[in-house]
């Protein structure tokens, strides 16, 4: 609806991954001589809509458009627009017994493969905010084959290694994971589903005339200082863009938080690790298998990845072309803040246009 909403050609696209996740794609065809096809992989908590809902100004998807690129959007498995299997329910346990990791191992790949079947292209580039480069970096680490696939990868607000934030409340959170997979475990809680109503009605509360300057300082928290238009995105961020996450996904951040290691999913449980790895913890990611060209986007004021765990990412990967560091802008300002072209999006553009045309 936002695509068409703003006057764009809009495909729907739908694939089936190996283990049954029915995923939905949207593609925007380009509005100028053609350069190259491009995947937009959103984050924890996000879909495809995170690249358009600031319009067609600012909208990545929209952007790249209109500077030649054919867009691709995905979704992946759990999220608002992919929540079928063919065998499972949304309701079964099993639907939900996923990470990134199976998401960047199985997801990602189907969707690349069907992205170069359906445009005959050789290769695509690849814009992955949050979780969405995460998901890429455990692809190429199972299935090194694929650097071959893409021209050329961009992390917005990535996170691999975690742990050295300054950040209280999120030190706080990573300290109470195992407790908190415990206990949702006990529950038999396996989807974490925001409740639109209930951040519409809180944000309504906290926005409200008396208390504009608690409004601002959260804002701020989010996107960085530039809160205007900020503020003005909360409605369609609640209606349009929150989805469902599963716990293991949420579980598993933490765990990188708490070992300050990039390794898969630790079941906290010697057997089943064991079963699972065939060694009582599980791997790290060997990031050495990471060989095409990427480019890191850091925000300064970024309270989930802190300087250190972006400079550590870019140390551990073998081809950084680009590492910039975009002030005063936060983890979840790359998709949603104001002037995003100016200051995120027209250096995506040139970064991609500095290859031939694909």
């Amino acid at each position: 609806e936002l695509i068409e909403g703003a006057e764009y050609p809009i495909e729907k696209h739908v694939l089936t991954t190996t283990d049954g996740y029915i995923l939905k794609l949207h593609r925007i065809r380009p509005n100028a001589t053609f350069r190259g096809t491009v995947l937009l992989m959103p984050g924890l908590f996000s879909t495809a809509a995170d690249f358009v809902v600031t319009g067609p100004e600012n909208g990545l998807a929209f952007v790249l458009a209109d500077a030649g690129y054919d867009v691709w959007l995905a979704n992946v498995r759990g999220s608002r627009f992919s929540r079928k299997n063919i065998k499972l329910s949304v309701a079964d346990s099993e639907f939900w017994d996923f990470s990134f990791h199976e998401i960047g191992t199985i997801d990602l790949p189907a969707i690349i493969d069907y992205i170069l079947r359906e445009t005959n292209a050789p290769k695509l580039y690849y814009v992955g905010h949050n979780q969405g480069m995460t998901n890429l970096f455990a692809l190429l680490s199972a299935k090194p084959r694929y650097n071959r696939k893409i021209h050329h990868a961009i992390g917005l607000a990535t996170f691999g290694y975690l742990g050295t934030t300054d950040n209280r409340v999120v030190r706080r959170a990573a300290e109470l994971t195992d407790k908190l997979y415990s206990t949702l475990k006990a529950l038999n809680i396996h989807e974490l589903k925001p409740t639109p109503d209930i951040v519409r009605l809180m944000s309504g509360i906290v926005c409200s005339s008396d208390m504009n300057e608690l409004c601002v300082e959260m804002l701020r928290g989010f996107f960085g200082s530039t809160v205007d238009r900020s503020r003005n995105l909360l409605p369609a961020m609640v209606d349009d863009l929150l989805t469902s996450v599963s716990t293991r996904q949420l579980i598993h951040i933490g765990q990188l938080m708490q070992t300050k290691k990039f390794q898969q999913f630790d079941y906290r449980n010697y057997m089943l690790n064991t079963q699972k790895y065939g060694q009582a913890k599980p791997p790290e990611y060997n990031l050495s298998r990471v060989l095409l060209p990427v480019s890191l986007f850091h925000g300064t004021k970024d309270f989930i990845t802190s300087a250190k765990d972006a400079l550590r990412l870019k140390d551990e990967l073998r081809n950084v072309k680009n590492f910039l560091e975009i002030p005063d802008l936060n983890h979840i300002g790359f998709v949603y803040s104001d002037r995003l072209y100016a200051r995120v999006n027209r250096k995506i553009i040139e970064i991609f246009n500095q290859h031939p045309k694909a």
